[in-house]
């Protein structure tokens, strides 16, 4: 299977788990993989690993999704990174959270694939993972 191939299949097994609301390209759309048939977003498949992407409902346990999606992936002999980019509120309607920090940016994710989103509440800044 070539990696376009390869990124489209995990792209649909990781849509179909109950923590996933989509698969998400990063902040850069650097998640991807690219090919002569096209690109897939959110998937990107080498010869020494894959990365995923997500966009993940709430409530969630990183842990927890990194496992699903790792199972999903089903790649033996690569490590799978796991990339949480983005957190969608059961609420939204559009499927992606616009979380905010107090400047306005979005502070969904750090550089280590861990999801954190900063929330204003009445006791001021507070750190949500």
């Amino acid at each position: 299977m070539n990696p376009l191939e390869e990124a489209g299949r995990i792209a649909a097994a990781v849509r179909e788990l109950p923590e996933v609301a989509d698969v998400h390209s990063g902040r850069f759309g650097r998640v991807a993989t690219l090919g002569a048939g096209g690109r897939v977003g959110g998937v990107r498949v080498t010869e020494e690993d894959v990365t995923v992407g997500v966009t993940v409902r709430t409530p969630f346990s990183a842990g927890d999704v990194a496992a699903a999606v790792r199972a999903a992936v089903a790649s033996p002999g690569r490590p799978v990174h796991v990339l949480i980019a983005d957190v969608a509120d059961a609420a939204d309607t559009d499927g992606v959270a616009d979380v905010a920090d107090a400047d306005g940016g979005a502070d969904v994710a750090d550089a280590a694939g861990v999801a954190a989103a900063e929330t204003e509440s009445e006791n001021g800044k507070e750190t949500v993972s």
